[in-house]
């Protein structure tokens, strides 16, 4: 009886929860044991939980909206050219400004779809440190196959056979996301990778 009254007095005293007490008192009266709960694990994020970081939006969509605006210049420069009947210098200069648009319209909009390599470090007595920077996967796959008969290192490594299968795995929708807290007050730095 002693051992139930000291529980009891446990529970008052606010030392164990009443959860806690009724499991003791259930051990001591040979009831069945519950079973102990299992951490809690949350499932793997959804497609539509992950975000991209804010910063890979920014960046393909500037690289795009950049494009428009010297396609759009270098088109009105060649069409004033034609229509004013300008000195055809000014051709010189509105076919490349044409053409740099067109490339780098096409990269932002290349860059909207490709992965993604993101880097975030949040440093308590330094400066915060963010890169982003589009990953082509397949291209890189591709020269590794390449020279890999004339770097030796290459043939043993498997690094082609790793990329493309990284590559698979970022296409079906699962991106690589690694989380290092050091705890309060401690470094911060977050992988994003998709």
């Amino acid at each position: 009886m002693s051992e139930k009254r000291e529980i009891l007095e446990l529970i008052e005293a606010g030392e164990i929860s009443v959860e806690e007490g009724v499991r003791r008192l259930e051990m001591l009266a040979g009831g069945p044991q519950p079973e102990p709960e299992a951490p809690h694990v949350s499932p793997p994020p959804s497609r539509q939980q992950v975000v991209r970081p804010g910063l890979v939006r920014l960046i393909w969509q500037l690289a795009f909206w950049l494009g428009v605006v010297l396609l759009t210049g270098g088109a009105l420069l060649v069409a004033a050219v034609y229509a004013w009947d300008l000195a055809s210098g000014w051709l010189v200069c509105g076919w490349p400004l044409f053409a740099v648009g067109v490339l780098v319209m096409v990269l932002g909009w290349w860059m909207r779809r490709a992965r993604w390599l993101s880097l975030r470090v949040r440093q308590t007595d330094g400066p915060n440190i963010i890169l982003a920077l589009p990953l082509p996967l397949g291209l890189v796959g591709w020269a590794v196959r390449i020279l890999r008969p004339f770097v030796p290192q290459l043939q043993q490594d498997g690094l082609d056979e790793m990329i493309l299968a990284l590559q698979e795995e970022l296409h079906d929708g699962h991106p690589l996301i690694v989380e290092v807290d050091e705890g309060e007050g401690g470094e911060q730095v977050q992988v994003y990778l998709g």
